[in-house]
């Protein structure tokens, strides 16, 4: 086979024509189901967990701007999706779109990408739904599931085995459900999105008038998680542990609460030897006078003082755990700057960040730059909507609908409950795990507020409707990935292109797929499913904003039902903000997308492109011409 087949495009009109046939998904999606599905799909873990930690440790206050950034790349790419998707009403979505403009090659790239977007996505959601699954069941009957069987080995503190039961449960009830059917799956999505808009309407609502805007610009920026407290001291000291107590006889719990506890006291000793540092470095920027360093020195140390190691063991393994601490921590200086930090500009960066560092932005411009590549997992859904088009009644009118529709309703709310969260809690002490239910339970000790009292239980009702949604619709949107690529018989037919001939659901791939993804989502580290994620979306937004403008060049006189405004200013904006969140992302997380895409380049080139049934059709046409396969054209 010719090399050149790799680069063949699909025609619009082999698109559209392949719309019709047998065993082809129901029509039975309007416009409202479409936005539904969007808002089930985005409202989920992002709003109930990334927002507190990426406030915690990446943005503070700044949080709300990263979701402004983080929106813009989304909305921009959005209305590249509704023209797309408008014109090539199949299922598919980035897949379908890239075969189309850039060719097969390029399609199967982008259709291995959203593999890790959705099912990866999935895994993360399942992970952070067992954080209030515990909540939950506390709050109802006083009822604590062990750590080990909430988190994942590489996270637990404790000794053993460990693993996320509550994840695999709830992936395979989600599972269960989507072989049923398409409308079994919107109605169960309908019912938990209005639970859960519920709910963050009423932590608007309610939150609001508890939001105290000294949390905002108030909390001195030297307060900060610096990445030593964040990532490095934790699993230090957890190393030390278990070194150092191997030969103890304790249960995984009391091995737990031992390295927690030993982590308070190192954290407490960083504290009080850094902050003095950073105030005399923030003293010589400008950033505030003498008198307000001494303030900000004696206030941490009496807050710490009380937290340090008594026992001499303890102080013995604190102080070791330091010196490896500050041996790393130059490494660490610029992290929040993703790959840019790799490239040595590490000193012109630190004064970019020192120059805009303000209580309301006490990270810089790195740390929003940051939190906005975080909480974009928090907009990943939308685009699922595309995914759809071929179950769409009236995809021309109903998907663009849909997908903007969606995504305006989201950001506002995110803006919404990213101020009231902020401005309840100053951001060093918010819960990165459960924010939001935190909030609420945490200030009701306080005030004793009935209605506080039973905002646990409510919010974190809500986060589960809201992640068992997220489940539902993205999971949905993987199986309908495959199908596109099944159909093009890039991936094998008789597993993933296979339709139950009752349900009319692709229920071989989506079984197979939920078994994969209980396995990763118990035993892998959800910050890093979280960022393979993100760079996988993204990757996929710029790719799509690429696909439209092309297309545009291409095929000027085709018919779009809907166009993007302002194409040649829209698509290569988006391809910039999109591609700009991808490079604060770590580099680890890069290395990771690269050979997860080179992982997927060798499955195509040994079974893909033997396989690929546009090209066997354009060969079979070609001899019976007598012609060579490089003599066909580049388009079908």
């Amino acid at each position: 086979m010719s090399w050149q087949r790799m680069f063949q495009r699909k025609s619009i009109e082999t698109l559209l024509a392949e719309m019709a046939g047998e065993h082809r998904l129901h029509r039975v999606l309007g416009p409202l189901s479409l936005t539904a599905l969007g808002v089930g799909a985005i409202i989920g873990s992002g709003i109930f967990v990334m927002t507190g930690r990426a406030a915690m440790q990446d943005a503070g206050p700044a949080i709300m701007l990263s979701y402004c950034v983080a929106g813009l790349g989304c909305a921009l790419a959005a209305f590249c999706y509704a023209e797309f998707a408008s014109l090539a009403p199949v299922a598919g979505s980035a897949y379908t779109y890239a075969y189309a403009t850039l060719g097969e090659i390029f399609a199967w790239i982008i259709g291995w990408d959203l593999i890790l977007e959705y099912a990866m996505s999935c895994a993360t959601v399942a992970s952070a739904w067992s954080n209030y699954l515990n909540v939950f069941l506390h709050d109802v009957a006083g009822i604590h599931i062990p750590a080990r069987w909430t988190t994942n080995p590489f996270d637990y503190t404790g000794g053993g085995f460990a693993m996320n039961v509550p994840a695999v449960l709830i992936m395979a009830v989600v599972t269960y459900i989507l072989v049923i059917g398409i409308r079994e799956s919107a109605l169960a999505n309908a019912i938990l999105t209005c639970i859960k808009l519920g709910v963050v309407l009423f932590v608007i609502a309610v939150g609001y008038g508890y939001v105290n805007s000294d949390n905002w610009t108030k909390v001195s920026m030297v307060e900060r998680r610096t990445p030593a407290e964040s990532f490095v001291i934790p699993g230090m000291v957890k190393t030390a542990v278990e070194a150092r107590d191997k030969d103890q006889q304790l249960t995984p719990e009391e091995q737990e609460e031992h390295v927690n506890r030993l982590v308070a006291m190192t954290s407490a000793a960083y504290r009080l030897e850094h902050i003095p540092q950073e105030v005399d470095r923030l003293q010589k920027l400008g950033k505030f006078d003498e008198a307000e360093g001494k303030r900000l020195i004696d206030e941490n140390q009496k807050k710490y003082s009380p937290l340090l190691a008594t026992d001499e063991a303890d102080k013995k393994l604190v102080k070791e755990t330091l010196e490896k601490v500050h041996a790393k921590v130059p490494e660490t200086l610029t992290d929040k700057w993703g790959i840019l930090g790799y490239i040595g500009l590490n000193e012109s960066l630190t004064k970019i960040d020192d120059s805009v560092r303000s209580n309301f932005m006490p990270f810089g411009i790195s740390g929003l730059m940051l939190g906005a590549s975080i909480v974009f997992f928090a907009f990943i859904g939308f685009d699922s909507i595309s995914t759809h088009s071929e179950e769409a009644i009236k995809p021309q009118r109903d998907v663009p609908i849909g997908i903007v529709a969606s995504l305006v309703v989201c950001t506002f709310l995110y803006l919404a409950v990213s101020a009231v969260i902020t401005g309840m809690v100053p951001y060093p002490d918010i819960n990165a795990k459960t924010a939001v239910a935190s909030a609420f339970s945490d200030r009701a000790k306080i005030d004793g507020n009935p209605v506080l009292r039973y905002s646990s239980l409510l919010i974190s009702t809500g986060a589960l409707a809201g992640m068992t949604s997220v489940l539902l619709i993205t999971f949905l949107s993987q199986a309908r990935i495959f199908l596109a690529m099944a159909r093009d018989r890039l991936l094998p037919p008789g597993i993933f292109g296979t339709v139950h001939p009752k349900y009319g659901t692709p229920h071989i791939s989506t079984i197979g797929t939920g078994v994969v993804i209980c396995l990763v989502a118990a035993f892998t580290p959800i910050h890093k499913l979280e960022e393979m994620v993100n760079i996988g979306t993204l990757f996929a937004f710029v790719v799509v904003c690429a696909a439209v403008l092309i297309l545009r060049v291409r095929r000027p006189d085709m018919h779009r039902p809907f166009k993007t405004p302002l194409l040649f200013i829209v698509a290569p904006l988006g391809i910039f903000v999109n591609l700009l969140m991808m490079l604060f992302l770590p580099i680890d997380t890069w290395i990771r997308l690269f050979a997860w895409l080179g992982i997927g380049l060798v499955i195509y080139f040994l079974y893909g492109m033997r396989h690929s049934i546009m090209s066997h059709e354009i060969e079979r046409q070609l001899k019976s011409q007598g012609l060579s396969p490089t003599d066909a054209p580049l388009d079908s």
